[in-house]
C-alpha cells in the first residue's frame, strides 16, 4: 500500500486510463517521500526517460507536477534537484496541523453522528490489530495514520478545513517518513493517542478532543525535529 498524499491522477478520455505522466509522477514521488531518492539528488530527464522506456515529454510533465508539490526544483542546464528538508519545513507544516486539526477534532466531537464516530473507532481498532500482528510496514502505517486524521477532518463538517488538512498531511509525508518511532514501540505509543482521541470524540468532549489532537501532533513534530537535528546539517537536510 502506498503512503497517502499526492495529487489526483488524470484520466485520458473515457477509457479511464491513467496518463503516463501521472504514473511517472506517482512513481517518482513515492521514491522521494520514502527517501529512496534522497534530498539534493539530481534528476535528469533523459536518464529517467531511458530508465522508464518513455519519451522525455511525460517525464518533463511529471517533474513539473513534482515541482508544484515543492519536491523538486529546476537547476538550469543541469536538470532537477530533489529539494532538501529543512527545520523550517517541519515548523511550518506542524504548526498549521496543530492549529487546524485541533479545531477539526473539536468540531467533529460536536457535529459527527454517533454512527460515524463508532465507524471511526472500528477503523482505528482494525488498524491497530493489523499493526500488532506485524502486517504493516512504515508506509502502510503512515497510510493508516493519515486516513484516520483525514476522517476526523471530514467529520468536522467543514470541507474547506478538511481540504487544508489533507494538503498539510501530503506536504508533511516526507518529513514524517524520517520519524524514528516508525517502529513497533513507536506505533504502539501513537495508537494509544488515537484511542484517547476517539474516546473524547465519542463522549462529545470537544475541549479534550482538541487538546489531545494538538498534543499528539506536537509530539510527532518533536520526534521529527530530533531526527533531523540528530542527522545534522549534512547533504540530506538543511538546519535553518
Amino acid at each position: 500500500m502506498s503512503s497517502t498524499g499526492g495529487r489526483n491522477v488524470r484520466n485520458n478520455g473515457t477509457s479511464g486510463r491513467i496518463s503516463l505522466s501521472d504514473q511517472l509522477y506517482h512513481t517518482i514521488r513515492e521514491k522521494i517521500i520514502t527517501w529512496r531518492i534522497p534530498p539534493n539528488e539530481i534528476i535528469v530527464e533523459a536518464r529517467l526517460a531511458e530508465e522508464n522506456h518513455v519519451s522525455k515529454t511525460p517525464v518533463r510533465e511529471a517533474l513539473a507536477l513534482l515541482s508544484q508539490d515543492g519536491l523538486v526544483e529546476v537547476i538550469p542546464r543541469v536538470g532537477y534537484r530533489v529539494c532538501p528538508v529543512s527545520v523550517q519545513d517541519v515548523h511550518e507544516v506542524f504548526e498549521l496541523r496543530i492549529f487546524l486539526e485541533g479545531e477539526a477534532a473539536a468540531l467533529a466531537a460536536q457535529r459527527a453522528t454517533e454512527q460515524e464516530l463508532l465507524m471511526l473507532r472500528d477503523l482505528d481498532r482494525a488498524g491497530a490489530e493489523s499493526l500488532r500482528e506485524g502486517k504493516s510496514d512504515p508506509e502502510d502505517y503512515l497510510y493508516f495514520h493519515d486516513t484516520f486524521h483525514l476522517q476526523i477532518a471530514k467529520l468536522s463538517g467543514n470541507s474547506r478545513l478538511a481540504g487544508f488538512i489533507a494538503k498539510l498531511l501530503r506536504d508533511g509525508t516526507r518529513l514524517r517518513m524520517r520519524d524514528p518511532l516508525m517502529s513497533k514501540r513507536g506505533l504502539a505509543e501513537e495508537q494509544e493517542d488515537s484511542v484517547r482521541i476517539v474516546e473524547a470524540l465519542i463522549s462529545r468532549d470537544a475541549k479534550r478532543a482538541r487538546q489531545l489532537m494538538q498534543e499528539h501532533i506536537a509530539e510527532s513534530k518533536e520526534r521529527v525535529l530530533m531526527q533531523i537535528m540528530h542527522q545534522g546539517a549534512g547533504p540530506e537536510v538543511q538546519v535553518d
